[in-house]
């Protein structure tokens, strides 16, 4: 899955971009507002590769999703949140309380994560 940062104005124009760029799965566009920065959403979305490696699209990052929590995240950021939550210490095997990141984008930031409550805006289809 993949996160384009944009600014509320902005989002509609930028999703005709992206499908210029990207051949996006089931044509689908999932729009977060940032509840901390009201001009600020994320576009998130799946493409298909078929296993090509493919050019990014400006403020584009790769991410992933807990669907029970509703959290959003890096794999960057999951590693952070495991060696917090475990006195700093990386372990494959930690199990991460995502109750406690319910409607979160985490992203890792200065000094090591940062957590951005969302709140869905819109489906675009």
């Amino acid at each position: 899955m993949l996160c384009t940062f944009c600014s509320v104005p902005q989002f509609r124009e930028t999703i005709e971009e992206i499908k210029k760029f990207y051949t996006v799965y089931s044509n689908r566009f999932f729009v977060f507002s940032n509840v901390a920065s009201k001009e600020e959403v994320f576009i998130t979305y799946n493409i298909l590769n078929e296993g090509k490696e493919l050019p990014k699209f400006p403020n584009t990052i790769s991410i992933h999703r807990k669907k029970q929590t509703n959290t959003l995240y890096t794999l960057n950021a999951m590693n952070q949140i495991i060696k917090k939550e475990n006195s700093g210490t990386f372990d494959k095997a930690y199990s991460v309380n995502w109750q406690l990141y319910e409607n979160v984008l985490i992203v890792t930031g200065d000094p090591s994560i940062r957590l951005l409550p969302i709140k869905l805006l819109e489906i675009v289809s």
